[in-house]
């Protein structure tokens, strides 16, 4: 009973000791210190953009899914681009995952310090697209326009 208290402790470290690490490593800021022309201040970046990458890299399933599904009106059209869009989050998660262990591997070493994957982080549009697909339903139907 001892050992299991002491195990969940360490363990609770470390996931916030790794927490703030991916927070500070990863930001996405033009003022952040890594982005230096020293290659030796943007290592931690890099190393916490590849972390952030591997530990994601499955959230890119669902984002894709919605993504892709967030693009038609017809609810056949969605259910397509759900399924689809899950063959499209795996390919996309596969990458993140080379992607951040290339990024972990050689950030202590030097090599290309810019991103490997396209964002360098999860992004979704899926805002962006919705609201677009509800202009073009207000102009068609003329309902919402005044």
């Amino acid at each position: 009973m001892i050992e299991s208290k002491r195990f969940i402790k360490i363990l609770l470290i470390a996931v916030a000791l790794s927490s703030m690490l991916l927070g500070g490593c990863s930001l996405n800021s033009a003022n952040y210190v890594g982005n230096e022309e020293n290659y030796s201040d943007r290592a931690p970046r890099k190393l916490g953009r590849g972390m952030t990458n591997i530990l994601t890299a499955p959230l890119e399933i669902p984002n894709q899914a919605v993504d892709l599904a967030a693009e038609n009106d017809e609810p056949a059209q969605q259910a397509a681009g759900y399924v689809g869009g899950f063959f499209v989050g795996v390919a996309y998660a596969g990458g993140r995952v080379v992607s951040g262990m290339y990024d972990i591997v050689t950030s202590p070493f030097g090599g290309p310090s810019v991103p490997t994957m396209d964002p360098d982080l999860i992004k979704s549009d899926f805002c962006a697209k919705v609201e677009k697909r509800d202009e073009s339903f207000k102009d068609v139907t003329g309902i919402g326009a005044e």
